[in-house]
């Protein structure tokens, strides 16, 4: 029986030491989505990237409507054709085809590549923002929004961190 109320009491006193140690325990939330689709760095980053693949998007919806054209036209006037015209035609289009698939490949591979670049730079610079403000008010724990099921307003520093990197150009 004192071995039983012995460990009750040592777990109480556990208890309330671990309680109290919550008690002390900073904690701040950031909501990283909201975080980074209100940067400035992120817009300006989309327009850098739209800007630096444009052409090629452009010429990959080129060869995109001239393979369309191919098969209409092979659709439409195969019929009609010579065997050596319509031979030709397939062969263009096939050739349209292949290059259409390469490009389309290597400018999604590329424009993927430079997305996940400037990610990482602005990334860098939250993680960044983030320590800065945790050391600075203290908190122990910042934890993302998405795995807290509820937060006061007041631990939210989303918005302080938006402003430190949006300073940072």
């Amino acid at each position: 029986m004192n071995k039983l109320l012995t460990a009750a009491l040592t777990g109480a006193v556990a208890l309330g030491v671990a309680g109290a140690a919550e008690a002390d325990t900073k904690i701040a939330v950031i909501n990283l989505p909201q975080i980074i689709s209100e940067l400035p760095q992120t817009k300006a980053a989309d327009a850098r990237l739209q800007s630096q693949f444009s052409s090629r998007v452009k010429e990959v919806e080129r060869l995109a409507d001239q393979g369309k054209s191919l098969q209409d036209k092979l659709t439409r006037d195969g019929g009609t054709m010579s065997q050596a015209e319509y031979t030709k035609t397939q062969r263009k289009l096939a050739e349209v085809s292949s290059e259409y698939r390469l490009k389309g490949q290597a400018l999604e591979e590329d424009r993927r590549r430079a997305a996940n670049a400037e990610n990482q730079k602005i990334l860098d610079k939250v993680q960044t923002a983030i320590e800065k403000i945790a050391k600075a008010n203290h908190y122990d724990i910042v934890l993302s929004g998405t795995s807290v099921a509820y937060a006061v307003d007041g631990i939210n520093i989303s918005d302080q961190v938006i402003q430190m990197v949006s300073k940072d150009k």
